[in-house]
Formats: C-alpha cells, structure tokens, sequence
C-alpha cells in the first residue's frame, strides 16, 4: 500500500490583532489572492470583514466626491464626522454623515477598531490620533515580526 505524501505545512497565522491593523492601513500587505490558504479559517476571515468595513469608513471620511461642476475645485470628503460615544464595555459607536444622500451610518467598532480608524485618519490628515491609539496600533503591528529576532 502506498503512503500519502505529507501534508504541506500549515500557512503560519499572524497575531489576528496585528492582521487587523495591517488590513486596514496597509490592505496589500495580506492581499488574499497572494495569501489565499491565511483567510481560509473563520477567524482570519472574521478579521478580513471587520478590516473591511473599517477601511470603507476611512474611505468615506477622507475621499472627495465632487459635486456636479466642480471637477476643478478641491471637493470635501463624501462624509463628515458626526459624533464618537464610548460605551461601558469598551466599544465605541461612530457616526458619520453623507450629506449629499441624506445618510447617517452608525457602527460599533471594537477598540482596536477604533484606534486604528482614527489613526488612519490622522494618517491622511482628516482627524487626530491619541497616544494611546497609537500605541494600541503600533503595539499589534509590532506583533507581525512575532520571533523573527529570535535564532
């Protein structure tokens, strides 16, 4: 009877935390086509989701939409800020205002989540980033490395 090949090794999995933070300030550093067998799992999946709707919020805030006839002109976001509440658990609900199709969204981001939209935003010169959520995102990303200095 002939034995069956070994199975490959296992993707190795990044910290969920810091994959979060890379997906959203940096999406093609984990692009899924390139990393197919990583966002097989339902966690990295779930990560993948979370860092989606983070980034379509951050486009949002920080992309023009040009009014009719004002291709020239340096349009303003689609989206301004409306309001951010921290709740007793930690979450935190943002919402924010597309004027122009008379829509209000309203989402709850987990911490991280959060920091790492307002670090985004401060990135791109839309927003401040505390100290903290930088050193909340920073501190993930620095997982990433997890023991490459280790031999």
């Amino acid at each position: 009877m002939t034995e069956s090949p070994p199975a490959p090794p296992a993707a190795s999995v990044p910290d969920l935390e810091a994959l979060l933070c890379a997906l959203i300030l940096a999406p093609d550093t984990y692009a899924r086509n390139r990393f197919f067998e990583l966002f097989q799992s339902p966690a990295t999946q779930r990560v993948r989701r979370r860092a989606k709707r983070v980034r379509s919020m951050v486009r949002e805030l920080t992309e023009p939409w040009p009014a009719l006839g004002t291709l020239g002109e340096s349009p303003a976001p689609r989206a301004t800020f409306v309001s951010e509440e921290i709740r007793e658990n930690g979450m935190v609900v943002v919402r924010y205002r597309m004027a122009d199709l008379e829509y209000l969204r309203t989402t709850t981001l987990e911490p991280l989540e959060a920091a790492a939209l307002r670090y985004a935003l401060a990135r791109a010169g839309r927003g401040s980033a505390s100290d903290e959520d930088k050193r909340r995102v920073e501190a993930a990303l620095g997982r990433l490395c997890g023991d490459l200095g280790a031999a």
